[in-house]
């Protein structure tokens, strides 16, 4: 499997890719997406650095045995008595319903997952976030939504995050620090 990324690869340009507060497009072609979104997988277990990663993907990821506030909260070390404040505020502060925590895994939107997907990592405390080509099942206006978001939380809550997308628009909106070109 051929992957673009893995041309350049160096410990400094994972670094690079990565800064703190700061959203960076990496632009490629679709067959390129998938690919090198498994390469980073594979990157950032193999690097000996103390970075939470998460990921953002365009299907549902969450365990079907437990409710959607549940299954927040996997893996966290919140304690009960928390748990409540720390999900009212975050879902305030990404703009998400809390009326979609009485949905069924299989009732949420694109939109919605992505959000609560937003809403876990952060809940994790992950350094870096790193987002499949999610933007070709939203509509444009949750697109102009979701951009100021990340960059929002790239900047406020100190996270690196990094986009993967053939969406040229995507990666020339305002709201992107750096695109990264490998087609």
């Amino acid at each position: 499997m051929n992957f673009p990324l893995a041309n350049n690869w160096t410990e400094d340009s994972f670094k690079e890719l990565f800064q703190q507060q700061h959203m960076t497009v990496v632009l490629e072609d679709q067959s390129s997406i998938q690919a090198d979104f498994y390469f980073l997988i594979d990157k950032t277990f193999d690097m000996k650095q103390a970075m939470a990663i998460g990921f953002i993907l365009s299907e549902n990821i969450f365990l079907s045995y437990l409710s959607i506030r549940d299954n927040l909260f996997v893996g966290t070390s919140i304690k009960e008595k928390d748990k409540k404040k720390r999900l009212n505020d975050l879902f305030t502060y990404v703009s998400l319903p809390a009326s979609v925590l009485n949905k069924s895994e299989d009732q949420l939107n694109t939109f919605e997952q992505i959000k609560l997907q937003l809403i876990q990592l952060l809940l994790l405390e992950k350094d870096i976030i790193i987002i499949d080509d999610i933007f070709q099942k939203l509509t444009i206006s949750q697109r102009q939504e979701l951009l100021p978001l990340l960059q929002k939380i790239a900047k406020e809550k100190q996270k690196a995050i990094l986009v993967l997308t053939n969406d040229i628009q995507i990666a020339e909106s305002p709201y992107m620090d750096k695109i990264i070109k490998t087609a």
